[in-house]
């Protein structure tokens, strides 16, 4: 026993930065995001991806589920990835994988060998830029969230602008000979 009063990890540490690095470019590339440095009129990508919150949905006192709508952006609930087109690309047996991933760090910054070939920013100066009333226009995208096995994976990816350009789709990926895919999508919003 010791007086040293020590410090308990509760956070689970994000072990798959690789997957996560890989993810990026795969979606910059397959939905040909206009964010690279050499490309006329380029977006700017944020560097910081905040974490994806993954909720247990309440019933409201009719005893419908209250609608993610209802809650902030960068939040799906658990019956919604157990259960997309009632099919399972999620199984069962990730839903207690996929809820521990709360735990994960609020934010994951980029590699920086991504860097290097696009525009990046962060949500801090786009909010800025936006106070100011000066145009803004970039792409936000969350940490995503794994199966235990950690062969999918989805991820939430939001387009900010001035006027009413803005929107937001879920993306589900699988890794397929070593590579993620995006194997489907869904419109989340639209402004």
């Amino acid at each position: 026993m010791s007086c040293k009063k020590t410090e308990n990890k509760t956070q689970i540490e994000i072990s798959n930065t690789k997957d996560i690095n890989e993810i990026v470019f795969a979606i910059i590339i397959k939905d040909s995001l206009n964010v690279s440095i050499n490309a006329k009129n380029s977006k700017m990508f944020c560097e910081e991806l905040p974490k994806l919150k993954i909720y247990i949905p309440e019933k409201s006192k009719d005893g419908e589920i209250v609608p993610l709508s209802t809650l902030s952006q960068n939040a799906v609930s658990i019956e919604e990835l157990l259960h997309y087109k009632k099919s399972e690309f999620f199984k069962v047996k990730d839903s207690l994988h996929l809820l521990k991933q709360n735990s994960n760090s609020q934010k994951f910054k980029i590699d920086k060998i991504i860097f290097d070939k696009i525009n990046l920013t962060t949500k801090k100066n786009e909010n800025n830029k936006k106070k100011t009333g000066k145009p803004f226009d970039f792409y936000e995208m969350t940490i995503p969230v794994f199966s235990l096995d950690n062969q999918k994976a989805f991820v939430q990816l939001n387009h900010y602008c001035n006027g009413l350009c803005g929107n937001g789709v879920s993306l589900f990926l699988e890794k397929i000979n070593g590579k993620w895919k995006i194997v489907d999508r869904w419109e989340t919003w639209m402004s």
